[in-house]
Order: structure tokens, then C-alpha cells, then sequence
């Protein structure tokens, strides 16, 4: 009699296991086959979580358009809204096992919106990148060329200077000897030397007013 109770019991076990497995079968096959438009949004968030595509798709027809639209007035281009919102849910897709959604629509919209503000600072941060480096180029390629032209006029200033006068300013300023080495060589007092240099100096910052600045960075 024992035994016959606990083949019976067992025998209900397994048929309730059979009947649980159909149920969720169908359930499966019902949620997959039917369309989920009028499940809520909790209801969906359920089935992605089970890895449904289904509700996958259902979520994605819900909202794209909306998040779409945001993301164009955000960012002023469609193509990189919907670049933006193809992420979103792509990323919806990958971490749906892991994901503790409580309000679908509040969490697709703050996921667009962290995503749209990561876009707009990566722009930015492009775009001074960019800016920086032209600035750059810029500046160096004016300040080639101001100094291409300032060789030149010190050069024309220079040759209008007495010859003996060209002879100590060069020796000065270019080969940067001193007033007692030129003296030396030339064969004259440093008082003189100091004469011809002194009026090199004043005849050049009448002739290359315009480069001052430069001028006193390089020869004064």
C-alpha cells in the first residue's frame, strides 16, 4: 500500500513537471508568435531579460522614434542621431541578462541622453584638437615668414651703414665676439668699437621700427 502512495506521488510529480514544462512552452511560443503591442513596458523588460527577441523588437518599435527625434534637435544631424540611438540599443541587447530596468522609458532616455552628452564632448574635444593644431601651424608658418622678411631688412639696414661700421656690427652682433676681440683684430680702441656699434643700433631701430619686438629678441 506504502509503495503504491509513493509511486502515485511520484507519478503526480512528473506530470506536474510535464504540465509546468508545456505551460512555459506555450507561453514561449505565444510570446514569440503574437504581437506584443499591448504588453507593458515591465512586461517586455521581462521577456528581454529571457533573451525574447522578440520583446526586443517590441521595445525598439516603441521607442526609436522618439529617442530619434531627441537626438536630432541634440546633435542637429540624423545621421548621428541615429548612429546614437542604433548604440543604445545595441547596448540594450548585449546587457539585457544583466540589466535591473525598473522604467524602460526613463532608462532609454537617460541612456540617450548620457550617450548624446558623450558625442557632444568628443566633438568638442575633436574639434579644439583640431583648432589647436591649425592655430599652431598657423603661428608658425607667420612667424617663419616675419622672420624671413626681418633677415632681409636687417640685411638692406645693415648695407646702409659705413662699411667699417658694417664690419664691427657684424662681428658683434653675428659672430658674437666681443668688444675686445674685434678690438683686436681690427686694430682700433674698444671706444671706437663701441662708437661704430652705438650708431649700427640707432640707424636699425629707425629702419625696422616695425619688427622692434623681434629686433630685440635677435640682435639687441
Amino acid at each position: 500500500m506504502f509503495d503504491v502512495k509513493r509511486n502515485l506521488a511520484t507519478s503526480l510529480k512528473e506530470l506536474q513537471k510535464e504540465i509546468g514544462f508545456l505551460l512555459n512552452y506555450q507561453k514561449s511560443i505565444i510570446t514569440t508568435q503574437m504581437t506584443l503591442s499591448h504588453f507593458s513596458d515591465e512586461q517586455l523588460v521581462e521577456f528581454l531579460t529571457q533573451g525574447q527577441e522578440a520583446a526586443f523588437r517590441e521595445i525598439y518599435e516603441r521607442y526609436w522614434r522618439k529617442l530619434t527625434s531627441i537626438a536630432i534637435f541634440k546633435t542637429s544631424s540624423r545621421e548621428v542621431a541615429e548612429e546614437i540611438v542604433q548604440e543604445l540599443f545595441v547596448s540594450l541587447w548585449e546587457k539585457r541578462a544583466m540589466s535591473q530596468i525598473t522604467h524602460l522609458e526613463s532608462y532609454l532616455f537617460t541612456a540617450l541622453k548620457y550617450k548624446t552628452i558623450s558625442y557632444i564632448r568628443q566633438t568638442i574635444n575633436n574639434r579644439m584638437l583640431v583648432e589647436a593644431s591649425d592655430y599652431d601651424a598657423v603661428t608658425t608658418l607667420q612667424e617663419y615668414q616675419t622672420v624671413s622678411v626681418l633677415q632681409n631688412q636687417i640685411e638692406e639696414a645693415i648695407a646702409c651703414l659705413p662699411e667699417k661700421t658694417q664690419i664691427v656690427f657684424r662681428m658683434s652682433r653675428f659672430e658674437e665676439k666681443s668688444h675686445r676681440e674685434i678690438s683686436h683684430l681690427l686694430n682700433v680702441s674698444e671706444k671706437a668699437i663701441e662708437y661704430h656699434i652705438t650708431q649700427a643700433l640707432k640707424v636699425l631701430r629707425i629702419s625696422l621700427k616695425d619688427y622692434l619686438i623681434y629686433i630685440l629678441l635677435f640682435i639687441f
